[in-house]
């Protein structure tokens, strides 16, 4: 009796691949070609962050040393449903890129925790983020598009969830590439994804990181890319 139900979200959700597809790298960060770009250290200027409650979030360390915190959750709430804890990159937006960091999950309860790691934002209600959650399910673990809308999953390989460990500072890696739409998220390991999408609705934008609802780390944050 449920079905009529659940037929309206089941056509909107992509088809999942059994196996990840290939994500095109872009060729401004092959680094195959005079023409690919030098990688930038996003965390050169901590002052270009800017979190929605500076309250939940805390810095330490400078220079290579520099790690951003999300101590608390933040007291404001996005129009749409989103990630609520975000800290946005200002002054500076990427197309095509090889995005790399290491992050540390903080808070471990019950709960399906994550960290997040956003871009592609045109203004405060359109952007993509990678939801790096520990357990797969609709609204976990996937890449979700937010366009003037609550959050919508992209996705189009997964796999069953984000083996975060205490205290371990872990790798991540995001691949986007415009022209065909590819969107790639690796996790430790470098040679498989654990998320990909197809999607080509955003453009330029904004880097952001965060957490829907959880608390972690971030350092050691760079990008390669096309930039404005």
């Amino acid at each position: 009796m449920f079905l009529p139900r659940l037929l309206p979200l089941l056509f909107t959700l992509p088809l999942l691949a059994a196996e990840p597809p290939a994500v095109t790298i872009p060729a401004c960060c092959t680094g195959s070609s005079r023409s690919a770009n030098l990688e930038v250290d996003l965390f050169s200027d901590p002052a270009k962050w800017i979190p929605a409650d500076p309250a939940a979030w805390q810095w330490t360390g400078t220079g290579a040393d520099a790690v951003l915190h999300l101590i608390a959750q933040s007291s404001t709430k996005p129009k749409f449903r989103s990630p609520l804890n975000l800290a946005w990159l200002s002054g500076r937006e990427w197309k095509d890129f090889t995005l790399t960091a290491e992050v540390r999950l903080t808070k471990f309860d019950a709960g399906n925790n994550d960290l997040c790691i956003a871009f592609g934002r045109s203004d405060e209600n359109r952007f993509y983020y990678a939801h790096l959650g520990e357990k797969a399910d609709e609204p976990h673990h996937q890449i979700h598009l937010v366009d003037n809308a609550d959050r919508r999953p992209i996705t189009t390989y997964r796999t069953t969830g984000t083996p975060w460990q205490k205290g371990k500072w872990h790798r991540v890696k995001i691949v986007r590439n415009t022209a065909t739409g590819d969107i790639g998220v690796w996790f430790d390991d470098m040679k498989r994804p654990v998320l990909t999408a197809r999607d080509k609705t955003l453009e330029w934008g904004q880097i952001g990181l965060g957490s829907f609802d959880d608390l972690g780390e971030f350092r050691h944050v760079k990008i390669r890319g096309t930039s404005r």
